[in-house]
């Protein structure tokens, strides 16, 4: 019985999810003040993409691919650049990088939702009473306004949540290489052209020069396609692989925690009274979509002790989301 991949591995992946995405936040927002939103996240994803092939070019480890697998990282990174990263800068244009932050940790119970359906099974109470607290959050954190460019923001934010989940689902589920890497470059080199298509739809490319960054937006972008993309997102993708999507799921209500704390210290927004309400809440609600599914956890452990150790999975990886 294959003992699965090594923990340290694991728990690498896990760090860089939860620790590089939580900067990423703050560095969109800091790169958004010199970049068109379209044209950043698409600028990031075909950087990744860049240095992703070349890395598989330098090795030669490029695997054949297939209209198949090409559909499936397009159809994901499609979801996952346009519909969320790309609407995550945009909308980070007038919402502060904590507040943004704060609005992702809807992934999870997207997450949990759309599995369930694709496995055809209910979600489990629990977890519907996750998805009540997590509107209820949301709704604390929006003030209940209905109007305004910041409103629509906060709107989006929701929408683009997801549209990760369900990228993350179609990139998890539908073909692809054996190669992870491969698989995170396709999905980059795909959604960085769809974002591109829509910054030129935009007007964007135009209306910009490269003479615009200063150095804290090329600090930022840099940070964002090494760190954000290469590092984490490709850490994400074979964590869906070898874990459970809610278990992964669980860096969005890490990352806020980072976010919030680091937008405080360098004066990019202060957690107001709303927003100390919404974020136990919506965690409140993250925690209780990860639900068990099938025997009790205390029935799992009376079986984990009676397997030998050597034929234990690690912890992480065998983990059932409770």
């Amino acid at each position: 019985m294959s003992a699965g991949p090594p923990r340290a591995r694991i728990v690498a992946a896990f760090a860089a999810i939860y620790v590089f995405w939580s900067g990423s936040f703050l560095a969109i927002r800091w790169a958004v003040a010199d970049v068109p939103p379209l044209l950043l996240i698409g600028l990031r994803c075909l950087c990744g993409a860049g240095v992703l092939f070349a890395w598989l070019g330098w090795r030669g480890a490029l695997e054949r691919t297939t209209r198949r697998t090409w559909l499936t990282a397009a159809i994901a990174g499609t979801a996952l650049f346009v519909g969320c990263h790309a609407v995550l800068a945009w909308a980070e244009q007038r919402v502060p990088s904590g507040e943004a932050a704060l609005y992702m940790t809807t992934i999870p119970l997207w997450l949990v939702v759309l599995n369930a359906a694709h496995e055809r099974r209910s979600p489990a109470l629990r977890v519907v009473g996750g998805v009540g607290l997590g509107i209820l959050g949301i709704v604390v954190l929006t003030g209940g306004r209905v109007h305004g460019g910041a409103f629509v923001s906060r709107v989006a934010l929701i929408g683009a949540g997801f549209a990760w989940a369900a990228g993350s689902l179609v990139g998890r589920h539908g073909a692809r290489p054996e190669s992870t890497v491969q698989s995170t470059a396709m999905q980059l080199l795909a959604g960085g052209i769809a974002v591109l298509i829509g910054s030129a739809l935009r007007g964007e490319p135009t209306a910009w020069s490269p003479a615009m960054l200063t150095p804290r937006s090329i600090l930022a972008l840099g940070y964002l396609i090494v760190c954000g993309t290469v590092l984490a997102f490709g850490a994400y993708t074979w964590l869906l692989r070898v874990s459970t999507p809610a278990a992964v799921g669980s860096y969005a209500y890490v990352n806020p925690v980072g976010a919030l704390l680091l937008g405080w210290v360098v004066g990019d927004g202060r957690p107001t009274l709303r927003t100390l309400l919404a974020a136990p809440l919506v965690v409140a609600a993250v925690v209780m979509s990860r639900s068990p599914r099938g025997p009790s956890a205390k029935n799992v452990t009376s079986r984990r002790k009676m397997v030998p150790r050597r034929e234990r999975a690690p912890a992480i990886v065998s983990h059932r989301a409770r």
